[in-house]
């Protein structure tokens, strides 16, 4: 249950001033360190500051959560309309066929001249799905309405899927959406203008991949299982030459801090991920460093059987369409990859999977409220990646949303603990009544800088996250207050530049590393 906000700022006023106090009071510090709260950076180019890259990003890392709800909901409607009529999943598919047959039939129709030579058979096609579709109604003892009915269900589910009609979708058919999710999710305005924002910035933008196939809003099922599997889209703008891989997370973040006692284990980061029995009995693979147990096998593990058959593992099944994608229709593009708690980790570890082998040039990763996803040798692969230019990771998070800072430590038996440690760039964004602090700060694991690494430690913990109302300030609408909050900042700075500068990085990317 979220607490009011006037209600939230009185309790936690008291420790905000605490800890402003104590912000203010290190400034020589913080000055004798030279480690200003924001960089000064080369002036970025338009449209490639900080701000620019991640306020797309972050629409995108949030829409996922309201639009494959939408898409849940209307799965459940269609099962259940189907159950009047006693279908089957293949009759479904055959309803589902006829229509998309008529209506593809009528669209080729509305687009021929009709002193093409080439009409005569366009109508008859057209003429065939008409029949076809009749059969079906008969067959079934469907009515016009009823075909009216599987259409709008169908059309919801179509893919690809453009960003126009994602966003008639959510105006058509919020109502599909529980009130209960509605509001955790930042209500139905907030999400239809993020979808508007998205349009007006590409109105040519679309998902050409969505898998939704075995959601389950349990995250205690994602923890034991494959029962409820990794949810993921892949968006296209044109507008801006860019495909962006994003990963949705959990969806009730309650179960972020129940299940804390379930995170932890840590397992060798191998990549790729799982593609047959055959490969990984042969496991010839490298290994980068050590990453969350449950978090690798999510995305790089043994999947369900697929609908053609397959066990291959996301990442796999990610990187296959990507391949594809690139190779055809999204020539010249750049590569993102963007996701919101779980789907920040999600992000991080796939975004390095892609960068590893260099397939794509240089990949970009935007994350958001990740929690911590791998040890000291995950970061140092990192470390190999960024100095050559393969990858970039901006990480997002908010003053007082603990996710970030879990799972800290991860058991390893009778030997000491595993210490977990975060990669990129952290932009850590304030709220406005935490007074006597900016409204962002940069943070990086300097590469060799001990006193940077001690720093760090003493403002990524638990207790640093803590305070009333933790749970509204580890989701979406949160997230876009701040980062609108810190725009002014974080158009001065840019990724380039920030990476460009020796002094933040520890490292120069001139620099190419040898394995």
């Amino acid at each position: 249950m979220l607490i009011p906000e006037p209600i939230e700022a009185a309790l936690n006023f008291p420790w905000h001033v605490t800890k402003g106090i104590a912000h203010l009071s290190l400034w020589p510090v913080r000055a004798i360190m030279q480690t200003p709260d924001m960089p000064i950076t080369p002036k970025p180019k338009d449209g490639e500051s900080v701000y620019d890259i991640a306020e797309p990003m972050l629409d995108i890392a949030s829409i996922i959560y309201y639009y494959t709800e939408l898409r849940s909901e209307t799965k459940n409607r269609l099962m259940k309309y189907a159950e009047k009529f006693n279908l089957s999943t293949k009759q479904i598919d055959d309803i589902r066929n006829a229509i998309v047959f008529t209506e593809t039939s009528l669209e080729a129709l509305k687009q021929v001249d009709q002193a093409d030579a080439s009409s005569s058979n366009v109508l008859a096609d057209y003429q065939v799905s008409l029949k076809q579709l009749e059969d079906i109604k008969n067959r079934f003892n469907l009515t016009s309405g009823d075909i009216e009915v599987f259409a709008t269900y169908f059309n919801i589910l179509k893919e690809p899927k453009s960003a126009v009609s994602i966003k008639s979708d959510l105006l058509l058919y919020n109502d599909f959406i529980s009130l209960a999710f509605r509001k955790s999710f930042g209500g139905s305005d907030w999400n239809v203008n993020n979808i508007v924002d998205m349009v007006n910035r590409d109105p040519k933008m679309y998902i050409k991949e969505i898998d939704d196939d075995f959601v389950d809003k349990s995250f205690a099922k994602f923890i034991n299982g494959l029962d409820s599997e990794l949810v993921y889209a892949i968006f296209v703008s044109p507008e801006n030459k860019r495909v962006t891989v994003a990963f949705r997370g959990s969806v009730n973040a309650n179960d972020w801090i129940a299940n804390t006692h379930n995170l932890g284990v840590m397992t060798d980061f191998k990549l790729p991920g799982y593609t047959s029995e055959e490969a990984e009995l042969r496991d010839s693979r490298n290994s980068y460093g050590r990453v969350h147990e449950g978090f690798y096998n999510y995305l790089f593990g043994k999947t369900a059987k697929g609908a053609n058959g397959s066990y291959k593992s996301k990442s796999e099944e990610i990187m296959g369409l990507l391949v594809d994608l690139f190779d055809k229709e999204c020539k010249g593009y750049s590569l993102f990859v963007t996701g919101h708690s779980l789907g920040g980790s999600m992000s991080t570890m796939f975004a390095a999977r892609a960068a590893t082998f260099g397939q794509f040039g240089k990949v970009t990763n935007v994350s958001f409220a990740s929690p911590y996803c791998g040890d000291q040798g995950f970061r140092d692969h990192f470390y190999e990646l960024e100095q050559k230019n393969l990858i970039r990771h901006i990480r997002f998070s908010n003053e007082e949303d603990v996710v970030p800072l879990i799972p800290f430590v991860a058991p390893n038996g009778l030997a000491p603990v595993e210490m977990y440690k975060h990669t990129g760039m952290n932009i850590r964004m304030y709220n406005a009544s935490q007074l006597l602090f900016p409204k962002c700060r940069l943070f990086y694991p300097k590469m060799g800088s001990l006193s940077n690494e001690v720093r760090n430690a003493i403002l990524n913990n638990v207790p640093m996250g803590l305070s009333v109302g933790v749970i509204s300030k580890h989701l979406c609408p949160e997230y876009c207050s701040r980062l609108e909050s810190s725009s002014e900042e974080l158009k001065k700075i840019s990724v380039e530049g920030l990476y460009e500068d020796a002094d933040i990085t520890g490292f120069s990317t001139d620099v190419v590393v040898k394995k």
